[in-house]
Parts: structure tokens; sequence; C-alpha cells
């Protein structure tokens, strides 16, 4: 029997002099790369066991092209996704631009 592929990742070891936003970087890349891997194994699956109950053949997958209804659902899936994993950076990234812009109008006082 196979050992279950893990769902949520571990936490990482804290490096020395790491910055906050390299942390949440690294974090994200696990998280991702072990839900990717999770992702793979049970799409993996799920061709197989489709094949072997001739409900698809052999490259179907591959061959396949969405309708217009159907990319236009992929692309907003891909856009809502992209906005939730890249969340953290965007608001790390309003933060500093926010501390930056008030220390410039600062200096400029």
């Amino acid at each position: 029997m196979t050992t279950p592929l893990p769902t949520t990742p571990k936490g990482l070891a804290t490096i020395p002099g790491q910055r906050l936003v390299d942390a949440q970087m690294m974090s994200m890349i696990v998280a991702l790369a072990s839900q990717q891997t999770v992702m793979r194994a049970r799409i993996d699956a799920c061709e197989r066991l489709l094949i072997e109950n001739a409900v698809l053949t052999p490259g179907a997958i591959d061959t396949f092209v969405p309708d217009a209804a159907a990319q236009a659902e992929r692309d907003l899936l891909r856009q809502q996704s992209m906005t939730k994993i890249f969340r953290a950076l965007h608001e790390a990234g309003e933060a500093d631009l926010a501390a930056l812009s008030a220390t410039t109008a600062e200096e400029a006082a």
C-alpha cells in the first residue's frame, strides 16, 4: 500500500536575516508545490480510471479544446486563483509603498 500524499505543507525553518517578504514567498512556493503534487496525483488517478473503464480514450484529454464558455470560465478561475495566491505579496508591496511615500513626504517637508 502506498503512503497518501500530504494535503498541507509543513512549516519552514526560519532563515536568519530573512526578510518577511522572502519568508512569505518561500511559504507560497512550498504550498503551491505541495498542492500541485497532490493535484497531479489525483488527476493521474482520474485519467487512469476513466481510460480503464472506457469512459475516455488515451490522449482524449490532451486533444481536448474547450468551447468559448468553458474557456471564459477557465480564464476567470485562473484570475481568481492568481489574485488569491499573490494577495499577501500585493498587500506587502502596498504597505512598503505607503511607508516609502510617507518617508519621502516627511523628507520633502
